[in-house]
């Protein structure tokens, strides 16, 4: 599925608690794959369970 983000990243929808068109998401069985779409290149931001607190992860990244 990653795999494929080099020709096909806009297929992602747009992560709804950043709201940035840049950064994207897809489902992948439970997890949420995050990635921003750069004019060159696609980069994964992150693989996350979709159970988990994305406000809490999203605080804890900032804190690093």
């Amino acid at each position: 599925m990653a795999a494929s983000l080099g020709t096909l990243a806009g297929r992602g929808r747009v992560v709804p608690e950043i709201d940035d068109s840049s950064i994207r998401e897809l489902l992948v069985f439970r997890y949420r794959l995050m990635y921003r779409i750069e004019a060159e290149r696609v980069v994964v931001v992150a693989f996350i369970h979709g159970a988990r607190d994305f406000a809490t992860w999203r605080q804890e990244q900032s804190n690093e």
